[in-house]
């Protein structure tokens, strides 16, 4: 169960003849990579022997072995999920990387603390830790030197990277490949613009052909729904709304669910009541209340755990994907505070993908969505140094009444900026 309560955001594959392979959860082979792991490291870990080392000796460490597996957390994981044991029951990491020489395999569980344990055998464990090497990445520089050039046939500085395959394909979903959007041609305008990175960045090596996606609504059974809220339901009086939504509420908590199927709910007195609880007990009782409060939906995974501090618990997000890439928009998965005393908030709206709309396309390269960001707010970065903070393909989900599709989209953000989300094939602002 706890595996399915945190997953890691990336699984990454380093070697130094292979190159770097990486997978996001929902992609092809992360399953697999991630549920093998975990065996190895509840079957065989032994924590008596784990061996606390420093920050330096860890560097040391991955330095020296020339191939390594590398689970990134965000959220952080408890310890105990990945153990199945208590003894460090408040310890959280963010990483959990795998090494391996001739003999022997180890981990190195990643966090405040830094701890080394040997699993066991190479020749035993190598061949189950190994990925498909079938997902080529490239981890981007600490400064990049962005600079498109201009010329008489694309006088917006964006190179048209669309093949004649796809000219076809782009008219049937009425764009032109290789579109620039909305750059637009100025004597002015900067062409050159050096983007320093925060943290690791990775973007595909090859092509990403994806299509937009249609969506259908999350089917939730009502009555089952009410009664997990509202035990006595003749407590609770029913009120049916201008907009359509029915609400339901005892005069304590309230329950409101829309015709869209967007779910909400609110308890404002456990907010009063203030204690502790512990980080692990909080993401146990949220994937509960996730369950009860709707079913667990398919593929989904913890996005962000985040400490309200003063005793005041946690808010949860939930989010869900479709082929390794994240739905992402306004007010789109599962979010829910929690504290002691259980869920004084609650909002659903959970979209699952039903099939593929005609019309595969590839991304453009992620410098021409780079560029197009800073050029839709160069004042902007004329007073602001470009400092890259995440960079990552996603299905973006429209704010609207009837959401009916997820577009593809790179997902661009920059310090000091909301997140930007740019059509995959247009790079309009979406």
């Amino acid at each position: 169960v706890s595996s399915r309560i945190i997953q890691p955001a990336q699984i990454i594959f380093y070697d130094n003849d292979r190159g770097i392979h990486l997978y996001r959860r929902g992609s092809r082979g992360f399953d697999r990579l991630w549920s093998k792991s975990l065996n190895i490291i509840k079957e065989n870990v032994e924590l008596n022997n784990a061996k606390n080392i420093s920050k330096s000796d860890l560097e040391g460490l991955t330095a020296t072995f020339s191939s390594r597996l590398v689970y990134n957390f965000e959220p952080s994981m408890p310890l105990m999920f990945m153990t199945g044991t208590s003894v460090f029951e408040d310890i959280t990491f963010e990483g959990a990387v795998f090494l391996w020489d001739e003999e022997l395999v180890y981990v190195i569980f990643v966090g405040e603390e830094n701890f080394l344990l040997p699993l066991g055998r190479t020749e035993d464990l190598q061949r189950v830790l190994l990925p498909v090497l079938d997902n080529p990445h490239k981890l981007l520089p600490p400064a990049i030197e962005l600079a498109l050039p201009r010329d008489e046939d694309n006088k917006d500085g964006v190179k048209n990277e669309a093949g004649e395959g796809d000219e076809k394909e782009a008219d049937d979903i009425g764009i032109a490949p290789g579109d620039g959007g909305d750059i637009k041609d100025s004597n002015e305008q900067q062409l050159s613009w050096e983007i320093e990175t925060r943290g690791e960045i990775f973007v595909p090596e090859g092509e990403i052909r994806v299509a937009e996606v249609r969506l259908k609504e999350e089917k939730i059974d009502r009555e089952q729904l009410v009664r997990a809220f509202f035990i006595d339901l003749s407590l609770a009086r029913l009120i049916e709304e201008r907009d359509g939504a029915l609400y339901y509420t005892d005069g304590e908590k309230g329950l409101r669910i829309y015709p869209s199927g967007l779910v909400e709910f609110s308890f404002p007195r456990l907010d009063r009541n203030l204690g502790n609880i512990s980080y692990s007990l909080v993401l146990q009782k949220g994937a509960e209340s996730l369950s009860l409060y709707g079913g667990w939906p398919s593929g989904a995974y913890l996005e962000e755990a985040e400490n309200r501090g003063r005793g005041r618990g946690y808010r949860l997000l939930w989010g869900t994907n479709h082929k390794g890439l994240a739905f992402e928009g306004e007010q789109i998965g599962c979010e829910m505070e929690i504290n002691n005393q259980g869920v004084l908030f609650y909002r659903r709206n959970i979209y699952l993908a039903e099939e593929d709309i005609p019309g595969e396309m590839p991304f453009r390269p992620y410098e021409e969505a780079l560029y197009q960001v800073i050029s839709l707010n160069e004042q902007y970065f004329k007073e602001n140094t470009p400092v890259l903070l995440a960079l990552e393909p996603v299905y973006y989900i429209p704010p609207a009444e009837k959401v009916e599709k997820a577009i593809p989209a790179w997902s661009v953000h920059f310090q000091g900026m909301e997140k930007k989300y740019l059509h995959w094939v247009t790079l309009d602002p979406l």
